[in-house]
């Protein structure tokens, strides 16, 4: 699926970031990105934040929390707009910033096609190149979650 050209434009409807409850495993690099937005310290970070998630390899790994309804810990709805987006979209984590463009989801059609029934930006708007899709994949799998304490 890669070696062609796929349509993606963010819609902005936030189906990434609620309701289901995904799981984002923070880097190094997004946990320093986050304090520095929050101007907290790692360990202030992790207690207000992050929570530890185990996955079926037994692997414990640092991850956002999510609220009792599954929405990301920093998705917040404007009152007066009744619109809602990420807190901390200027330093959000690198999972966040290249979906969805992750391993599992551009593997085959099949998988983008079935992702693409939650995510109204999925299959319209901006055209993205293989090489661009090559980019942010990159992105995704260079980055190492860390393993929690």
């Amino acid at each position: 699926m890669i070696e062609e050209e796929i349509k993606f434009s963010c819609r902005q409807c936030s189906w990434c970031c609620r309701f289901e409850g995904g799981v984002v495993r923070l880097s190094k690099e997004d946990l320093e990105n986050l304090c520095a937005w929050s101007n907290l310290t790692e360990d202030q970070f992790k207690k207000v934040y992050c929570r530890t998630a185990e996955d079926d390899s037994g692997n414990k790994w640092l991850i956002l929390k999510t609220l009792q309804n599954g929405d990301c810990i920093f998705w917040k709805k404007d009152l007066c707009s009744g619109k809602g987006g990420c807190e901390c979209y200027t330093a959000r984590p690198v999972q966040c910033s290249t979906f969805p463009f992750w391993t599992d989801i551009v593997k085959d059609k099949e998988s983008w096609n079935k992702t693409a029934l939650h995510c109204p930006g999925i299959n319209c708007g901006n055209s993205h190149t293989a090489e661009e899709i090559k980019t942010e994949l990159e992105k995704y799998k260079k980055r190492i979650p860390l393993k929690a304490e």
